[in-house]
């Protein structure tokens, strides 16, 4: 098993782009050639809010991970939102309407039948009458850790057996999209700091981990940091196939010759939310504001919450190419692009 230790996002990409270089093996999948590690993998990054890619070799979309953790807090998994920021997502939906694998539906509206299991074998009829419960899992895990901050049921279930295995006829689920992660877990560490634990299948390097993923999974860690009272910890990132293209082999390259990592000191925003209900609350408000500029109603965003300011300025920095931000390394990437 593979095992690494980074500081932040950036040190993340040059380290394992020399990992990968040298202990990948190439494989066709799906007709692709590509370069997996032959085991798992653990990461370890220890300052998650390190998570804005500053590297210029990588050339990152910065609006990308920011909308979709929008999407995600939301339980969304329409194409609306998304769809707008990066039409290649259309290419990943079945309907052109809906992320079937989309996380934020399988987070904040889990559902499924609600009846504890009682069985004596494989007769389905036996079980008991069914009734659908929906599941928030976010508030899950701010109840379970304001019983017990100690906790180790913080857990969120994204894969779904029900919808991801079979279609409703008993056949091999045929679509485009199946989520690669399995699941998160929110655990204090010995520090009594929040630790998060992210456990994925399947991870692509360049589209997924370095892209979206770290980012989306520690913009979460943060959240929940404020909604549980504790500090952010650590993150741990598993992954049981991680991979890149051949496509992006020269960028992994250019990655792994990179000598000098910029400064990946821990950034902490000043929050004025401290329970899921506050957070939600501003949260719908970002909801409405990031529509309205999709529906070109543009003005500055107003959000005394410094975490909501920047989330909020990302989203306007797409529309007007400028921006103020709370995060010096905010400025520094939009004045870079724009």
């Amino acid at each position: 098993m593979v095992t690494a230790k980074f500081g932040g996002i950036n040190s993340f990409l040059v380290g394992m782009s020399d990992i990968l270089l040298t202990l990948s093996v190439e494989r066709e999948v799906r007709g692709q050639e590509c370069f997996e590690l032959p085991e798992p993998v653990l990461i370890k990054i220890s300052n998650p809010t390190a998570r804005l890619v500053t590297l210029p070799q990588r050339n990152w979309n910065l609006t990308l991970p920011y909308a979709e953790s929008l999407w995600i807090a939301l339980g969304r998994n329409d194409m609306d939102l998304m769809g707008h920021y990066v039409k290649k997502l259309y290419d990943f939906s079945d309907d052109g309407k809906y992320m079937r694998a989309g996380y934020g539906p399988r987070v904040r509206g889990f559902n499924g039948v609600g009846n504890d299991y009682s069985s004596d074998g494989l007769k389905q009829d036996d079980f008991p009458p069914k009734k659908i419960n929906t599941v928030d899992q976010l508030k899950y895990i701010e109840e379970i850790f304001t019983k017990d901050s100690k906790t180790r049921q913080g857990i969120i279930s994204v894969g779904d057996p029900v919808k991801d295995e079979f279609d409703l006829s008993g056949n091999l689920k045929q679509t485009k999209d199946f989520p690669c992660t399995r699941s998160i877990q929110f655990i204090q560490s010995h520090e009594g700091k929040l630790d998060m634990i992210v456990h994925m299948r399947s991870n692509d390097f360049i589209w997924g981990a370095s892209a979206v993923n770290i980012f989306n999974f520690t913009f979460m860690q943060e959240y929940m940091s404020a909604v549980t009272g504790l500090e952010t910890g650590s993150y741990y990132h598993m992954v049981n196939n991680f991979h890149f293209y051949a496509r992006h082999k020269k960028l992994v390259e250019n990655l792994a010759r990179i000598k000098s990592i910029p400064n990946e000191e821990p950034f902490v925003y000043d929050k004025q939310y401290s329970n899921l209900d506050e957070f939600d609350s501003l949260l719908k408000r970002l909801e409405k504001y990031e529509k309205d500029l999709r529906n070109n109603i543009i003005v500055k965003p107003k959000f005394e919450d410094d975490f909501f300011a920047d989330w909020a300025n990302v989203l306007y920095s797409f529309r007007t190419k400028s921006g103020s931000f709370i995060n010096p390394e905010l400025s520094k990437i939009v004045n870079s692009k724009y």
